[in-house]
């Protein structure tokens, strides 16, 4: 129970009852005295308490306790604190104490229950709310309570005794008809369910719910032509009443009669007072589970008669999409759903994307930014999309406007973004600007992708490689690049760059080893000219040239028309790019 909960309540009883019960004092003179204290500090710690400070409200009710120890509002003030400070069964003491002293007080009665409740003594709160019905009787909200604790444990019977007696005392209402038939229906009651119901509905004649109702009870029971009749009856009066239009599904699903089941089902999804959140859940529970909808092309068919309807066409149109798309349609047969969703609904992420990952099936790079150019205006924070946009640039030799792009998306990327994502939009970031030989934003790129994912292992290999062409902080670039063949022992590139850094920083016998490496793993055809010239130069830098030569000349067959490999063949030796 909350500390404030009955604070009005337990205000009004102190100011009106300010009891000094167990007044120990030897004249009369001396009672009257201490009855004085007690009022005095009494009301400074309802004041205190007014005002929000507990904890002296705590202390002061605490010294009008060592004055009269026994007063029952003082005891009812000071139980909700020990149950705020964890000592439950001293907060029930003490308003045990303040019924034994005022056994009258409605208040009292009610904050034991509640305490009882929320430590969950159901078998405590049960008895004493028996005991409230009988010393007060007038007061309702007893009795829902009691009845709903009977609920709770499962006393269905009782409950129901409970609810007759609270009629007895604010007589028959709708509230109450509904509770006492759930209980039935609970205790499998047929004839006091239908009872209810039909007192309900006699009650209520223009509220068509209560026969509806009536005719679900029956069907419930197996009373199917009773149930039948009653919706009949109910959409005689209102053809397009949504819980008789329902509850007849439910009788031709039950009867197995699916052509009917069907015609109902269409009639429903039509009707204009369905609301789209309930529209929308039958319809994909219909051509989920149903079995008349084994047919795809029934499907497809009644989802366009469903978007020529003047409501819900968007909502309508993106589960025709989805449904589309999982029943693997081709791209040409779902793009125009996409394209009628869009136009309703131009910032449906899901449709958007779904087009976008088409253009990126076929390598349409010019749709793809396109795609990501529309999805961007309804999403600028999503960095996905500035990714593939950035890539599609990169593919129409684009570079600078992939870079923009790039920078745009890590600008404007929402918190949450997933860390790996944003490394590797730097990590491209880095391989573009390489590419328009912004050396020094490369590298930059290349640094922020490692903050995000150390051990992103494209940008630790590349990141190696470019310093080791430009002989720059060799020792770095191979701790970098030793992390890579950690990780992928025998990807033939990660092994090239390693040995490459071996080879300039003069490593040559271990450079070696991992060039073999690098030669037994690959076919000769798999070997790119770059990693023949690679192989060759170390072989040479060992003493064989032989070998060097074989690898070179591999290099120059596969295209390598460099006039330092021509030189190199020549003079069987190695050159070092730049030397004459």
């Amino acid at each position: 129970m909350g500390l404030y909960r009955f604070l009005v309540a337990s205000l009004l009883l102190s100011l009106i009852n300010i009891a000094v019960v167990g007044v120990h004092a030897s004249t009369d003179e001396d009672a009257i005295s201490q009855q004085r204290r007690f009022e005095y500090f009494y009301m400074q710690a309802l004041s205190m308490k007014e005002q929000g400070d507990m904890a002296a409200a705590f202390d002061m009710l605490e010294h009008c306790r060592a004055i009269c120890p026994y007063s029952p509002s003082l005891l009812y003030e000071l139980a909700p604190f020990y149950s705020y400070l964890e000592r439950k069964d001293e907060a029930i003491g003490l308003l045990k104490l303040a019924i034994e002293r005022e056994p009258d007080n409605f208040w009292y009665y009610q904050m034991l229950a509640t305490f009882y409740e929320e430590n969950s003594l159901l078998d405590d709160a049960i008895a004493l709310y028996e005991a409230m019905t009988e010393r007060f009787s007038s007061h309702s909200e007893v009795y829902i309570y009691l009845a709903g604790l009977y609920d709770e444990t499962g006393n269905y019977h009782k409950a129901i005794s409970t609810l007759d007696k609270l009629e007895k005392v604010e007589g028959k209402s709708e509230v109450l008809s509904q509770q006492k038939f759930r209980l039935y229906m609970l205790l499998q009651d047929k004839e006091n369910s239908i009872r209810e119901l039909q007192e309900l509905s006699n009650e209520y004649p223009d509220d068509l719910r209560y026969r509806v109702s009536l005719g679900d009870t029956y069907l419930r029971f197996g009373d199917n032509e009773t149930a039948f009749s009653i919706y009949m009856d109910v959409l005689a009066e209102d053809p397009k009443h949504l819980q008789a239009q329902s509850s007849l599904i439910d009788y031709y699903a039950v009867n197995e009669d699916y052509e009917m089941y069907t015609k109902s089902m269409e009639a429903l999804l039509v009707n204009e007072k369905l609301d789209t959140e309930l529209r929308i859940r039958n319809l994909v529970d219909y051509v989920k589970n149903k079995p008349v909808c084994d047919s795809v092309g029934y499907c497809v068919e009644l989802f366009e008669k469903l978007m020529l309807l003047p409501f819900d066409r968007a909502e309508i149109a993106d589960v025709y999409a989805s449904f589309l798309v999982a029943k693997d349609f081709p791209e040409e047969r779902v793009t125009p759903v996409l394209k009628r969703l869009l136009r309703l609904e131009p910032e449906n992420y899901l449709a958007q994307m779904q087009m976008l990952r088409y253009a990126i099936e076929r390598s349409d790079f010019e749709d793809i930014v396109v795609r990501c150019d529309t999805a961007i205006l309804y999403n600028p924070e999503i960095l996905a999309l500035y990714y593939y946009r950035g890539i599609a640039c990169y593919n129409l030799a684009r570079r600078s406007e992939a870079v923009a792009t790039f920078r745009e998306g890590l600008a404007k990327c929402a918190e949450e973004t997933e860390l790996g994502l944003i490394s590797d939009v730097f990590a491209l970031l880095g391989d573009t600007e390489h590419e328009l030989g912004h050396t020094q934003a490369c590298y930059e790129a290349y640094d922020s992708a490692l903050v995000y994912d150390s051990e992103n292992i494209t940008v630790l290999n590349n990141y190696a490689y470019f310093l080791s062409l430009e002989s720059r902080d060799l020792e770095r670039a191979l701790e970098m690049s030793y992390k890579t063949i950690q990780a992928k022992p025998d990807e033939p590139t990660y092994i090239d760059t390693y040995a490459w850094i071996l080879f300039g920083l003069e490593r040559y016998e271990e450079s070696k080893a991992y060039a073999e490496k690098l030669i037994s793993l690959s076919k000769d055809e798999e070997l790119s000219a770059v990693l023949c010239v690679h192989i060759g130069d170390i072989y040479a830098k060992c003493g064989d040239m032989d070998k060097a030569l074989e690898y070179w000349n591999k290099a120059r067959q596969m295209g390598d028309e460099s006039k330092i490999l021509k030189r190199k063949i020549k003079k069987r030796k190695y050159i070092a790019d730049g030397k004459n």
